[in-house]
């Protein structure tokens, strides 16, 4: 049936006398039938299902159709402590500068050489293609080698060896044990060499488990953990960016936590407080300072208590000067996990030719492939090789294509749906428990400057899959996800719950109870219900990152601005402070973009707002030092212009990596524009 004609179809019968639409029971179920037909031959019509500049228009209107017509999604989370609005993520704003980006290949060959597990043996097998080969050597006579240099750990943890001496092979070779990582070339036997294909494999080499003395036959069965992580990705832009691994992703078994809320800033303290319960700065009180080196060996990070119930361990980044540890920190001075991928990675980015995409920082391609294709094919290879006998626990995160362009995830979502597909095909999902998240939004760009930029921001995707077993075993369990989707949860949760895994595994031999997260003592495991009432300081949600309460734009001229002039002299005596006035600017301010004040849940959209001697406001502005933006959550005092702001929770809203070149203070990168980095 062509569009022209359903649409007639469907038109003659809303046309039909209204006193008879009224009065017929079929008429709204018909009507919405005719609205799923419409949108399923436009989405037949554009079946990448990913707008562009021809349908955009298309994705605009179908979208308004649906939520004018089929009842829209208000909230993320609405309880009585917490209103976390929906935001379409196809919204006329946001389509007026988003641009779907286009997949890049790394090499249009076809590989010279593969590996292949031989299950039987438990060892990897190189393949030469012969095919290839004679397609590279134009359909030749010529002969051709084929050697591999080893790449094997070096003294420092974090680097790897002095290549080996070059290792010849043929078709069918079967890989040492030993090796893990190999660079390979092969190149015409006669002199001048030419160069047919370059090439880099990585591999989770099987060590079989040790036989334990008197296993006990009445330990639960323990399920493994993978964290599949992707850096800066809103549950909103997965929507927006990856359409089809969103559709994936609300399959069965998969639980979508639509309140969680970051807890701080950037990257590192939302995945500190994750991997180890604590904040940055609590830890320096309490254990020791992340920024000295050796403190994450003294910390009891997650991997350890995994680690300590027998489980097997991984962690795997695809960026080194932006990994979680070593991003101005001194990062690890012993392995952390079994397999740890941080040495490999060192030697991809030295030894191969890397590639980056125009306008972007971090590294596109290394060698023949993506950077983010040997994180995730090191994570199968490490489901692949134990999921199936034994439990097992990894962490494996991308940074390289989704930090700097918020929209990039859109030319990635093949490839990401590629890697939950061959996880299930693979069985993984059988055995595993799967948290698919980030670590916050986007910070920065023209995304963050939307009027749901704030939002877009500090509300991280959070997925959770409990295997089919698993949620027959503890049906309580999977029910409290189900309930907790629409409750506000947090980073300490979810450390709290990867501790609760491994106590339901049967715990860690000594230890009969976990500690939990220690920066939030009201913090629980999301295998329990979460509180109806719960509230951002219960889950230790910072007032300036919490999503929970409303904000109302105030446009009085002239006396907004007064707000952010009573930051800005917080910000200077912050850098006197940090003694930091030798390289830092003083901030003077440009103008105020917009400012906001929180109204509270019991005040509605048409009230009218009491007159309040002190009130929480979020400001905008903008200085004349680099035009840099910052937001600023602020308790105001509009008699003695007096403000309480904690300067370390103030945002950056645009790009800070070219202004504060002078300091390696993570923190105060944020705010500090260096003399030496000044523009006139």
């Amino acid at each position: 049936m062509g569009r022209l004609q359903l649409s007639f179809l469907c038109g003659r019968w809303h046309n039909m006398d209204s006193r008879f639409r009224a009065a017929h029971p079929l008429y709204k179920w018909f009507f919405g039938f005719c609205l799923l037909l419409l949108i399923f031959v436009f989405s037949n019509r554009f079946p990448n299902e990913l707008p562009n500049a021809q349908n955009a228009n298309t994705v605009s209107l179908l979208s308004r159709i649906v939520n004018v017509t089929l009842t829209p999604q208000k909230y993320f989370v609405k309880t009585a402590q917490c209103h976390i609005p929906f935001v379409n993520p196809f919204n006329d704003e946001v389509m007026k500068i988003y641009k779907p980006q286009t997949f890049v290949v790394c090499s249009n060959e076809s590989d010279l050489v593969t590996s292949a597990y031989d299950s039987q043996r438990q060892r990897y097998v190189l393949h030469i293609n012969q095919q290839v080969a004679q397609e590279l050597l134009n359909f030749t006579d010529a002969e051709y080698n084929c050697f591999y240099e080893e790449i094997s750990y070096g003294q420092h943890v974090d680097t790897y060896d002095k290549l080996k001496a070059d290792k010849y092979f043929t078709d069918g070779y079967v890989v040492p044990k030993h090796v893990e990582g190999m660079l390979l070339e092969c190149q015409t036997a006669e002199e001048p060499h030419k160069v047919l294909q370059r090439d880099a494999l990585i591999f989770i080499q099987y060590q079989p488990d040790e036989p334990t003395p008197k296993k006990r036959a009445s330990v639960p069965r323990k399920p493994s953990v993978i964290m599949y992580g992707i850096d800066s990705l809103s549950r909103i832009n997965l929507r927006r960016t990856m359409p089809k691994v969103y559709k994936f992703l609300k399959g069965t078994g998969w639980y979508e936590m639509q309140g969680y809320n970051k807890v701080a800033d950037n990257s590192f303290p939302n995945l500190f407080a994750i991997l180890s319960g604590y904040s940055p700065d609590t830890a320096k009180s309490q254990v020791c300072d992340t920024d000295q080196s050796g403190c994450f060996e003294e910390m009891s990070m997650i991997w350890h208590y995994f680690k300590n119930a027998s489980y097997l361990t991984a962690y795997a980044e695809d960026e080194s000067g932006s990994n979680t540890f070593n991003y101005l920190k001194p990062g690890f001075t012993e392995k952390p996990t079994d397999y740890y991928f941080r040495p490999f990675l060192r030697a991809l980015e030295e030894e191969t030719e890397v590639k980056r995409l125009p306008g972007q920082f971090m590294r596109y391609c290394m060698g023949r492939r993506l950077a983010n294709r040997y994180i995730y094919d090191y994570c199968r290879q490490f489901m692949q090789r134990y999921v199936k006998e034994r439990p097992i626990w990894g962490m494996f995160w991308t940074n390289h294509y989704s930090h700097d362009d918020p929209f990039m995830p859109s030319a990635m979502q093949n490839k990401v749906l590629t890697d939950l597909t061959n996880y299930r095909m693979d069985g993984a999902f059988d055995h595993t428990i799967m948290i698919f998240f980030a670590d916050h939004g986007t910070r920065f760009g023209k995304l963050r400057d939307l009027n749901s930029g704030f939002l877009e921001s500090r509300l991280p995707m959070m997925f959770i899959y409990l295997p089919p077993w698993f949620r027959e075993e503890y049906p309580s369990y999977a029910r409290a996800l189900e309930i907790n989707q629409n409750r506000l949860s947090s980073n300490f949760d979810l450390h709290n719950t990867l501790k609760h895994v491994i106590e339901i595994g049967g715990g860690i031999p000594g230890m009969p109870e976990l500690p939990k997260s220690y920066d939030c003592p009201t913090c629980q495991s999301l295998f329990y219900p979460v509180p109806e009432d719960r509230t951002c300081a219960q889950a230790a949600i910072d007032e300036h990152w919490c999503t929970c309460e409303p904000y109302r734009t105030i446009s009085h001229l002239g006396w907004t601005d007064r707000i952010a002039e009573s930051v800005i002299p917080r910000m200077n005596e912050y850098f006197v402070e940090k003694n930091l006035t030798h390289l830092c600017s003083n901030l003077s301010l440009s103008y105020v973009h917009n400012t906001n004040i929180k109204t509270g849940l019991d005040i509605s959209w048409h009230d009218e707002l009491p007159e309040l001697k002190e009130a929480v406001y979020r400001t905008k502005f903008k200085v004349q030092q680099n035009s840099a933006d910052f937001e600023a959550t602020v308790v105001f005092n509009n008699v003695t212009e007096t403000a309480e702001v904690n300067v370390e929770t103030i945002s950056r809203t645009n790009s800070y990596k070219e202004d504060s070149t002078c300091i390696e203070d993570k923190i105060a990168k944020l705010y500090c524009i260096c003399f030496s980095d000044l523009k006139p």
